[in-house]
């Protein structure tokens, strides 16, 4: 089922978004080299596939449709910057299945989580895709364990709350581990976690159908494809979509696995009330990237309203200005406005309100419901300030506890 796009992107953002794909059909091809025969501003191409972590899927494919119609100079920089991006990949991918053969002998469960493991089972290839570090799912009860085996392997915990290189690291509770005088970086991780956003990883479910994929020679154990495409969505919804390969990804993995079981993926998603997280991460990947998604799975998306407006909003801004980005307000609007139930929205608006975020009395246009969140804080307010005064701290931080988790 064909989507029709209703946004526009400037003829550089376009280009860069035809060529971030590891598939291009011959009629992209011909409108790619169309394109680069056309007046380009090189500069604004490199500057979004940089900012957009897409360097080496933009070199390639130039590379391979039309590199005697490119500026030299452009492929120059083009083929420095993949081929730099290759080496600490390969030296990160070999990293990672060192440290698979240790944990595995400490009887210390982990499983790869984007990354190297996402490229290899991906794209086919972990020099595609742009990453700086080995992100690695444990239970949160082997954190000991896992900690020793990093420890003797020559790392060093790293507190992310003090390190500036950490900041664009916010998957929540985490321990950071760095191996000094190298470039190697893992983070240990069992739930993604953010202001007023949280999800649990460390499920039953993610160990119960892990796969293996072979890193530099050696087997390291990562996530099923139905799991990985959730987590991909949950993951980009979390950060709104702020940049292109998060896309990428979630176009990888469906054309890399034609036969998901989509079945299970709604059923997990559902149960783990991040179905229409799930929908839209789908949805983006189908009109921006034109990946293959099953009549199965569109039917689940085509008919939610919020899902499609939003769909077709955030590519509209994705290429615009990279150095934008989205604000924590935006980010909240968001969220609220991509819960599963509407009990989760109350629950979620209850929140809002708590913290007194300014979406609660300032909604942006495009956020169905924003009124009722205004029609909630009036109510409420008054009760926040009894409680406040009258209920024992105990009992205030239950009901906070209620609020954001629902027990």
């Amino acid at each position: 089922m064909m989507l029709t796009r209703d946004f526009v992107w400037s003829p550089e953002g376009e280009l860069v978004v035809w060529c971030a794909r590891t598939a291009v059909p011959g009629d992209l091809r011909a409108r790619i080299r169309q394109r680069v025969q056309g007046r380009v501003n090189w500069a604004r191409v490199l500057e979004l596939a940089g900012h957009h972590g897409v360097i080496p899927l933009l070199y390639r494919t130039l590379s391979l449709v039309c590199a005697e119609l490119v500026p030299e100079s452009v492929l120059v920089r083009l083929r420095q910057k993949a081929k730099a991006c290759a080496l600490l990949n390969r030296a990160q991918a070999k990293e990672l299945g060192w440290l698979a053969e240790a944990f595995a002998e400490q009887g210390v469960p982990v499983l790869g989580i984007k990354g190297a493991t996402l490229a290899a089972a991906a794209y086919g290839d972990v020099t595609l895709r742009d990453f700086s570090d080995l992100d690695l799912l444990i239970p949160e009860r082997a954190l000991g364990a896992a900690q020793d085996v990093l420890l003797a392997a020559g790392y060093e915990r790293r507190d992310p709350s003090s390190d500036p290189e950490a900041g664009d690291h916010e998957e929540g509770p985490y321990h950071v581990f760095v191996k000094p005088r190298t470039v190697f970086r893992v983070d240990l991780q069992w739930v993604m976690a953010h202001q007023h956003f949280s999800f649990l990883m460390d499920r039953p479910e993610f160990w119960d159908n892990r796969t293996s994929v072979i890193l530099e020679g050696k087997p390291v154990q990562g996530l099923a494809p139905e799991e990985l495409l959730i987590l991909l969505c949950v993951h980009g919804s979390k950060h709104a979509w702020e940049q292109l390969k998060w896309v990428c990804d979630v176009a990888e993995v469906l054309r890399a696995n034609p036969d998901l079981d989509w079945n299970r993926i709604f059923a997990c998603a559902s149960a783990w009330g991040c179905r229409r997280l799930v929908c839209i991460g789908l949805m983006m990947a189908q009109l921006v990237l034109d990946a293959p998604v099953a009549e199965a799975a569109q039917v689940r998306y085509l008919n939610d309203d919020d899902v499609r407006k939003l769909s077709h909003r955030m590519p509209a801004t994705l290429l615009a200005n990279p150095r934008a980005g989205i604000t924590e307000e935006q980010a909240e609007a968001l969220y609220f406005a991509l819960k599963d139930t509407m009990r989760e929205r109350w629950r979620f608006g209850l929140v809002l309100c708590r913290d007194q975020s300014t979406i609660v009395d300032r909604p942006p246009t495009w956020l169905s419901g924003g009124s009722v969140l205004a029609v909630l804080s009036y109510v409420l307010r008054p009760l926040q300030r009894a409680i406040r005064n009258l209920v024992p701290e105990g009992t205030r931080v239950t009901l906070n506890r209620w609020v954001e988790h629902g027990s």
